[in-house]
């Protein structure tokens, strides 16, 4: 006679092999559904989305890359952008394991006892390639553009944009140039490159996603006026109250496959970390912040995802440093 334990977990387990099979075919024949790589000409690649880093085009939109003698294009429903060849300062690729199942295998997972969401997890998650284009817009400002597309696709990619890159990099950010004191701009930011660092092994898409989503969280904050890239030689730009710095001392990347197969305990196992210095500073030089920081990803989500969480805690370092200027400023 088994004991009743064992019927349970025999039942259980029969359930959790019934889930695995019902929601692994299904993703699977979700992640069947893109277009082939390689489709279009050579010098098209579709089947891209733009993670940030492109004026007018939203993050995550899908779209086309195109490439021709003096542009890189992507086209999507809504328009394009370009970035011409000349402006750009650097070429990077990557790669990144992403959730192909979204809400579907997340709920899947829930439902698996005894740590059978790692199996859904093996089936559920694939390799993307990451495309990194760092260039200067007209106005000489710093963008950091991140793509992902298929992986087959990005040895394609990269012979496509074999551009001439001046050296050094970056020293071709312009500075910013000299402001009045009385020409300052309160409550206004500008926000410096995530200057690249071989020692930090910081990926150079976390770098340009770090940067953009640094921009995009301090814009949604209410008493914060203006936000100026890095390279704005304009009045305004260079008169900025604050800057921001953050340079990556160390970094750590996780496994969110991993992570996404034990639930809970995915904020302590696979989680992704950095280590950085961050210095924020006033118009004349005076620092209101200079020290290490150190943020970790360890949710359900892709690894990319803790540039969000470190561009929150930058933001709000900067508004409690404000805060206590401010203070003093009363005194």
């Amino acid at each position: 006679m088994l004991h009743p334990f064992t019927n349970f977990a025999k039942h259980y387990t029969l359930k959790s092999v019934a889930v695995i099979v019902f929601f692994g075919t299904s993703l699977l024949a979700q992640q069947r559904e893109p277009v082939p790589p390689g489709s279009g000409s050579p010098n098209q690649i579709v089947a891209v989305k733009a993670l940030v880093g492109l004026d007018g085009v939203k993050p995550n939109s899908e779209g086309m890359l195109s490439f021709s003698a003096t542009d890189l294009r992507f086209t999507t429903q809504q328009g394009s952008a370009d970035i011409a060849r000349r402006r750009i300062i650097a070429v990077f690729s990557g790669d990144e394991r992403v959730e192909t199942g979204g809400t579907t295998a997340r709920i899947g997972r829930m439902l698996i006892p005894y740590g059978g969401g790692l199996a859904l997890a093996t089936v559920t998650h694939k390799k993307v390639g990451l495309l990194t284009v760092e260039f200067l817009d007209v106005s000489g400002e710093y963008h950091g553009a991140v793509f992902a597309l298929n992986t087959d696709d990005m040895e394609n990619t990269i012979q496509q944009l074999r551009v001439s890159v001046p050296a050094p990099y970056p020293s071709r950010v312009p500075a910013a140039l000299a402001c009045p004191a009385q020409k300052v701009e309160e409550n206004t930011i500008r926000v410096e490159v995530v200057g690249p660092d071989p020692q930090s092994d910081f990926p150079s898409e976390d770098r340009a996603l770090l940067y953009e989503r640094l921009l995009q969280q301090l814009k949604s904050e209410k008493t914060i006026q203006n936000v100026y890239r890095a390279g704005d030689r304009s009045a305004e730009g260079s008169c900025a109250e604050f800057t921001v710095t953050v340079r990556p001392i160390a970094f750590t990347k996780g496994d969110q496959a991993v992570r996404a197969s034990v639930g809970p305990l995915g904020h302590f196992v696979g989680t992704t970390k950095l280590s950085y210095h961050l210095t924020l500073s006033r118009q004349d030089g005076t620092l209101i912040f200079d020290g290490d920081m150190k943020n970790s990803e360890g949710s359900d989500s892709d690894s990319l995802n803790v540039t969000k969480v470190i561009s929150k805690a930058v933001v709000k370092n900067l508004k409690k440093a404000r805060t206590q200027l401010r203070k003093t400023q009363l005194v």
